[in-house]
């Protein structure tokens, strides 16, 4: 079975945040770490060098099959990460359902979904028996988060679409699991304050802000021979607010 170690790792919207943490902790697991990112990877790529890690950048788009084909050429995969995600711009705007437009709808679902299909697919063929994909959702799906109803839906498609991969690739073999991430205190998230940080945290059963790291040590878990016959499921890391 293929492990982390000497191997390579490809993570989607790898640049910052969330993506940069697993990033530089598979890389500090041994594995060779691919950032794929429409916005520039070099600085996630410099932080893992200059740890003695071993990483690349390229540029790839989600949305775009093309883009993904090449940002995956040549790769032996043993880890992906589908991390990218449209969330940043929302947090400042949260609406109800009723009043998001067509296009943020069709921006969210892109990235969100179509992204996470897209670089399932151009892996696939590149994927080392025994290797391991991991989709990031959200614990929003538990929860139903308001103001977020393209964001929540698009997360929720992701675990559905988790299930049903792993069970068709269960015969490669390749494992097919999730992350479902609580209120992480990423780039992103940061907009929303302290203040909400701290209403959010009051709700956790460990009342301790959820950090990248957080969320890097569950994906390496899941990337590791340690979860060799872990497949299908849903890792939920949100400090206890949801039991699922």
């Amino acid at each position: 079975m293929a492990s982390t170690a000497d191997r390579t790792a490809v993570v989607t919207g790898g640049s910052s945040g969330i993506g940069r943490e697993i990033s530089k902790r598979l890389a500090a697991d041994g594995a060779h770490v691919v950032v794929v990112d429409v916005a520039d990877g070099s600085a996630t790529v410099d932080a893992i060098t200059d740890a003695g890690g071993s990483a690349e950048y390229r540029s790839g788009d989600v949305t775009d099959a093309a883009s993904m084909e090449a940002a995956m050429d040549g790769l032996e995969i043993a880890t992906l990460v589908n991390n990218a995600a449209y969330y940043a711009p929302l947090v400042d705007d949260k609406k109800r359902f009723d009043e998001i437009d067509e296009d943020e709808w069709n921006d969210v679902l892109a990235v969100n979904v179509t992204g996470t299909f897209l670089a399932s697919k151009a892996a696939l063929p590149r994927l080392e028996p025994g290797s391991s994909v991991v989709n990031i959702s959200s614990a929003t799906v538990h929860t139903g988060v308001p103001g977020f109803l393209h964001y929540v839906a698009s997360k929720a498609a992701i675990v559905g679409m988790t299930r049903a991969m792993a069970t068709e690739l269960g015969a490669v073999p390749v494992r097919v699991n999730a992350i479902t991430p609580g209120f992480t205190w990423s780039e992103a998230s940061q907009q929303a304050g302290d203040e909400y940080l701290e209403q959010l945290r009051a709700r956790q059963t460990i009342e301790e802000t959820i950090e990248p790291e957080h969320i890097a040590d569950a994906v390496a878990f899941l990337a590791s021979d340690d979860s060799e016959r872990v497949t299908g499921q849903v890792l939920n890391v949100d400090g206890g607010v949801t039991y699922y």
